[in-house]
């Protein structure tokens, strides 16, 4: 059996920092649940989600709609929008390994997928001219979403909390360094 340490747990050994993960678990729970909740930014992003690929297609020389109508907005942004929400992420986990050797290049070709994807739902109704519209489509749609999100404000910022604001949601526990004190 293994020695207690100076605080009394088996394994802790001087000098070791230990590292609180305090509620961070509940935390993110509560955080998912509330992004969940919020129709207004599900609604918001279907809409910049349609908006991205409406103005893509309408941009770029090699796709086009087969038949347009503004009725079919909606549709484009609710199921660009589920492909996003749960297609791609997926697509974005197996393809992990190669977004990181391709510094993110091919996130381009996920995009373009998701296109591909798009139109063989909507059953051809977004048509292309080959393999090199479909790329210029993905970095087009994934530029133009990007802008859009940040213009709207839907994604997450860095920090949560406004400076000042007291931190009842989260404590971050003791200092990982074992004898450091605060000042």
């Amino acid at each position: 059996m293994a020695d207690p340490g100076p605080s009394g747990a088996v394994g802790d050994e001087v000098g070791a920092s230990r590292v609180y993960h305090g509620r961070i678990a509940a935390w993110a729970s509560r955080r998912l649940r509330k992004d969940l909740a919020n129709w207004r930014l599900f609604a918001v992003r279907v809409i910049t989600s349609g908006l991205a690929v409406v103005l893509t297609v309408g941009l770029l020389p090699g796709l086009r709609f087969t038949s347009w109508h503004w009725g079919e907005f909606l549709l484009i942004g609710v199921v660009f929008g589920v492909l996003n929400a749960f297609v791609k992420p997926v697509i974005q986990f197996f393809s992990l390994r190669y977004l990181v050797a391709s510094y993110g290049l091919v996130v381009i070709l996920i995009n373009a997928l998701m296109l591909v994807l798009l139109s063989l739902i909507l059953g051809g109704e977004i048509h292309d001219r080959g393999p090199v519209a479909l790329l210029f489509g993905g970095l087009l749609v994934g530029l133009i979403g990007l802008a859009l999100d940040t213009l709207a404000g839907t994604t997450p910022p860095f920090l949560d909390r406004v400076p000042g604001e007291a931190e009842t949601d989260w404590d971050p526990g003791p200092p990982a360094v074992a004898g450091v004190e605060g000042r």
